[in-house]
């Protein structure tokens, strides 16, 4: 977990989120906790060995040696789970790789912090990451371009008082690795079991992974 989002409270969120992956299934799981804009990233080391990267940070400004680390996991096609602000997790030059590229994404702001109603896309019914997963409504919705050619939208947000929508959720492959995004991930999210369980899902979707094979 890398874990740097000081408006989203990513933080206490996420260190709930870990206690309940933990006690619920044979994971082992190392974090960062950083404030954003951090110029550091200590446990770094530990990126190297990891199957899977959640991100939840904010412009990070980490020096090249560290930034390295992370680009390789994904240069070699290693899945992530990136959450929130992960669209603009670090420099400008490595955001236009992640989040256009890596993620397929096209972070481009955000609105007030009006209500949002999540639907699921339209043929995304059926796709692994919803499976089971139920009725969510959110904040603060991230405004999305164009998804990239390769991304497949699973949700979209509503706000109905600004007859807007946008792309909220979708996944990726990228050099054969599974991504997975989602822009959800204010604190009444973490206190979804819905938004929980879709995070799940895309844990071991994006591994390849099936969740009773690691069940405590």
């Amino acid at each position: 977990i890398i874990s740097g989002s000081k408006e989203y409270k990513s933080e206490p969120s996420l260190q709930a989120f870990q206690k309940e992956l933990e006690g619920r299934y044979q994971m082992s799981i190392t974090a960062s906790w950083v404030k954003d804009g951090a110029k550091d990233l200590p446990g770094v080391e530990h990126v190297a060995r990891a199957d899977l990267l959640l991100i939840f940070a904010r412009r990070m400004k980490l020096p090249e040696e560290k930034m390295a680390v992370i680009r390789k996991h994904w240069e070699f096609g290693k899945p992530i789970v990136g959450m929130r602000t992960s669209s603009h997790a670090f420099g400008n030059e490595d955001n236009e790789i992640f989040d256009r590229k890596v993620m397929a994404g096209n972070y481009a702001g955000h609105f007030g912090n009006e209500p949002v109603a999540i639907s699921t896309a339209k043929g995304a019914a059926n796709h692994p990451v919803l499976k089971g997963v139920g009725k969510i409504e959110s904040l603060k919705m991230y405004k999305a371009g164009e998804l990239g050619a390769s991304a497949t939208l699973l949700q979209n947000g509503t706000i109905k008082s600004k007859n807007a929508t946008h792309a909220v959720t979708w996944t990726n492959v990228y050099k054969g690795g599974r991504m997975f995004y989602t822009s959800l991930g204010v604190p009444i999210d973490f206190e979804n079991d819905q938004f929980k369980r879709m995070i799940i899902n895309a844990i071991f979707w994006t591994t390849k992974s099936k969740e009773s094979d690691y069940l405590k």
